[in-house]
């Protein structure tokens, strides 16, 4: 189709530009950016309604965050969300297991792999990166640390998955979306575990 990539902020700001030029179809939807870096978060401020990243780091948050205005961090129209891979199980390492199985996929790409460098996985990202340039990346699951995993991801009983949410939204993550995992491999399963563990 003859497609050219360009750089990740000017196509971006192209896009949300054009996007919002479109005001004869009626009211458009709010623009969320997907966003890891710095940079990207600062333009979610600057041209949409909200960011969501996907399998963010909790203990980098705080930073990440620091590049959106205060009025927009503390403004409860703007939308600041992330993914988070979640698997309830009471038998905590099968659930981890899970996790390694599911998240090694995500760090075969350079992009999350610079994010995780930025929020303090310089190891375990240049050990992830010599595996795959020794042509190993069916070893990378043995690299997603204990302490990645309680960092990106929330896996155990549901009690721990409910504390969980509320350190998200003490990092600051105002909507944190729980992206159900099932040990049987059944995502509806872990869909109807995710709902019973908020039941009131």
């Amino acid at each position: 189709m003859e497609v050219k990539p360009g750089k990740p902020l000017g196509d971006i700001r192209a896009f949300v530009e054009k996007f919002k030029s479109h005001t004869e179809y009626g009211p458009l939807p709010p623009v969320i950016l997907a966003t890891l870096r710095k940079r990207m978060i600062a333009l979610s401020a600057e041209i949409a309604e909200g960011l969501i990243f996907a399998n963010g780091s909790r203990a980098h948050m705080t930073e990440s965050l620091g590049a959106l205005p205060p009025q927009k961090r503390s403004d409860p129209d703007f939308f600041i969300g992330n993914r988070i891979r979640t698997c309830i199980s009471d038998d905590v390492e099968e659930a981890k297991a899970v996790m390694r199985k599911t998240m090694a996929h995500y760090w075969a790409m350079p992009n999350y792999r610079n994010y995780w460098k930025e929020a303090g996985y310089l190891d375990e990202m240049n050990a992830a990166e010599a595996a795959i340039a020794a042509g190993r990346t069916d070893e990378l699951p043995t690299y997603l640390t204990d302490r990645w995993l309680a960092d990106c991801t929330l896996y155990g009983p549901a009690a721990r998955i409910r504390e969980g949410v509320e350190q998200w939204r003490d990092a600051g993550i105002t909507t944190p979306v729980l992206v159900p995992l099932s040990p049987d491999g059944n995502q509806m399963n872990g869909l109807k575990a995710v709902f019973a563990a908020f039941e009131p």
